[in-house]
Parts: C-alpha cells; structure tokens; sequence
C-alpha cells in the first residue's frame, strides 16, 4: 500500500517524493540528509516510542504523520507529546489521505475521531502499589536482577510482572515504560493506588472517512 500511495504522489505535481524506505534505518538515514517537510509512515507493524523518537531526531523540522492500525488511545497521546501531527486509520481513501497530509502541511493536526474519542475519554490506568513502583524502578535505570534486589522478589517475578505491565500499557519496550512513567506516575494517597493516565491535549479533530466497497 505504501509503495501505491508513492506512485500516487510521484504523479502530484504539488508534491516531491524524496524517497519510499522500506525499514528504520533506511529512513533516518534519507531523514538526516534531507530534512523534508512532512514525513509519512505506513504502519505494517507495531512501531514503538522509541522509533517515533528516532524519526523525531532525524528531522526536527518534519511534520509526521502515523498511516495504520494497531494505535492505542494511550500510544497516540504520547506520540502527540512527542510531535507526531497526524495519525490515520489505514481505511482513509487516497483522496482523503492527501486532504489530511494538506491539512498538516499547513499546520493542522489531524487524527481520526474514532480514535481521539479514546483517548479524551481514557480513563487513568490504575496499578496496584507493586506495579507502580516496578514502573518506577524501571524509570529510575533499574535492571531487573536490581529491581528483584530492591523489591525483595525473584528476577523471575520481575519478568512476569513486566510482561503484564506492558500489556497493560500498551507499550513495547522499557524505554516507552521509562519515559511514560516519568511524565505520568504520581502516588495517590488513598487506597494504597497508583495511577497512571493521560494529560489534557485537544488537538483538532479529524472526522473519519468512510470508505464504501463497490462489488
């Protein structure tokens, strides 16, 4: 799909495709020496924090856009406070993708509704005390083996308890639990929870596009 949508462009006279990156490292590479206006990723895969970062890094003055499925509410608020400026569902028809990637270049953000509803209506994840301080641990730097030290538990419980934490989370790697634990964690006083949640951002909201199938 994404190699269609670079043919689409290249026939665009208002756009200049720079490049069509199948992996990671070919696109910082293309990122670092082109430094182009508006970036397009096309999501075959769950992409992490950390690669939205890294795309970040390479070109700071590029808008990116998020093509694809898979995106939790809580994911896209974190790559909303890493920059990212749109984020669509891989049904928007052709025409309604370069609509949206026009409406970004101008300086509009652009996210599907289905998906904003989550995450302005995202209620705080709630973590038991355990878990808060694992998350916390593992904000602070700590490996396992110095987590099951500081905790008193078996290395081998850290590791169950990370795998649930990032289910829960909807997260990928230590450093999304790093950095989300950084910015989200605070301990509440009262029944021995912590809770973690998403912070107020109402971006403009973009209303989905509906695409009808003719047999």
């Amino acid at each position: 799909m994404g190699r269609g949508l670079a043919d689409v462009l290249r026939a665009r006279p208002d756009y200049r495709l720079i490049d069509c990156c199948d992996s990671l490292p070919a696109a910082l590479k293309c990122l670092r020496a082109e430094q182009p206006a508006l970036v397009l990723v096309y999501l075959t895969a769950r992409i992490s924090l950390s690669e939205v970062r890294a795309l970040r890094s390479a070109a700071a003055g590029a808008q990116i856009v998020l093509w694809g499925e898979g995106l939790t509410g809580e994911f896209a608020l974190q790559a909303m406070q890493l920059g990212v400026r749109g984020i669509l569902a891989s049904t928007i028809s052709i025409d309604g993708l370069l609509s949206a990637l026009d409406d970004v270049h101008r300086g509009v953000l652009c996210f599907e509704r289905e998906l904003m509803d989550i995450v302005l209506t995202q209620t705080r994840v709630a973590l038991t005390r355990r878990q808060g301080q694992i998350v916390s641990l593992v904000a602070q730097g700590f490996k396992n083996k110095e987590i099951a030290n500081a905790m008193g538990i078996t290395e081998g419980t850290v590791k169950v308890y990370l795998y649930k934490l990032f289910r829960k989370l909807g997260m990928n790697d230590r450093l999304d639990m790093a950095l989300y634990g950084l910015k989200n964690l605070f301990v509440a006083q009262a029944d021995g929870i912590d809770s973690f949640g998403p912070r107020s951002l109402p971006p403009q909201v973009r209303e989905r596009t509906t695409v009808q199938v003719l047999n």
